[in-house]
């Protein structure tokens, strides 16, 4: 057997990493994508055929075959390392942005319930205020009902007792000329008076008699109360049967009806 250099065993040395770095590589091309992994397989071929060297040619050249196979491997390795590389912060970025879009998704499917939670409590909330406004006219119409109910009896008995609009107060009374006295007295001359200082009747004394008169006939009333039988009391009107009332010396006849003061003065 024939003894090798050190010139021809550095260039075995050199063949057998650019074996070893093609084997690699055709590994490694098999993650890759497919214009990167050929690259790969290409370079891999190129240092495949750097390590397969003829003896002949390694006797004859050491020195060359392992240049060459030393330049092949550095090349395949490199381009090796930097396609793995670029494949793996590709495959990051496409995780990363695998994560951005299911978190964009979830977040959107957040805003949509949000929305949606956001349109039905808009929706509660309109009905809600319909719901009181309905209330509040109800409340109304009841509240006026009730009024108008309590109102109705007072105003009934107020129209009872006031005074038709047409009446007219009784004439006020004249009181009579005083008697001529039966004695005759002597006659005496006394100059006339004249027509100017004659006293006409004063307003006051007008307005006295106008407001008596209807006082008498109250009174006069009031006195032929106690003869007077149910049928002729339900002849009376409110006003009259509450006069009576008063001069009888009854007591809480103001907001009695028609029927309850006829019994009572009976």
């Amino acid at each position: 057997m024939a003894k090798t250099t050190k010139a021809q065993r550095q260039a075995l040395d050199a063949m057998e990493d650019a074996a070893t770095a093609a084997k690699q590589a055709k590994k490694a091309a098999k993650a890759l994508p497919g214009k990167t992994a050929k690259k790969l397989r290409e370079l891999s071929e190129d240092a495949k055929d750097a390590a397969d060297v003829s003896k002949k040619a390694l006797r004859k050249s050491p020195g060359k075959v392992a240049k060459r196979a030393t330049r092949a491997a550095d090349k395949l390795v490199k381009a090796t390392a930097q396609a793995v590389a670029k494949a793996e912060k590709k495959a990051r970025l496409r995780a990363e942005a695998d994560r951005a879009a299911a978190e964009a998704e979830r977040v959107t499917a957040e805003a949509e319930e949000r929305a949606a939670q956001a349109k039905a409590a808009k929706k509660d909330a309109a009905k809600a205020a319909k719901s009181a406004e309905r209330a509040d006219r109800e409340a109304a119409a009841a509240q006026l009902a009730l009024e108008n109910e309590l109102a109705g009896p007072a105003q009934t008995d107020a129209a009872e007792s006031s005074p038709a609009s047409g009446a007219t107060a009784p004439p006020a009374t004249e009181s009579a000329p005083p008697a001529a006295s039966s004695s005759k007295a002597p006659a005496r001359k006394t100059p006339a008076r004249p027509a100017s200082r004659a006293k006409a009747p004063t307003a006051s004394s007008t307005a006295a008699s106008a407001v008596a008169a209807p006082r008498a006939k109250s009174s006069r009333a009031a006195s032929a109360a106690g003869g007077d039988s149910a049928s002729d009391l339900s002849s009376l009107t409110v006003a009259a049967l509450r006069d009576r009332a008063r001069a009888a010396g009854k007591t809480g006849y103001s907001r009695l009806s028609k029927a309850q003061l006829v019994a009572l003065l009976s």
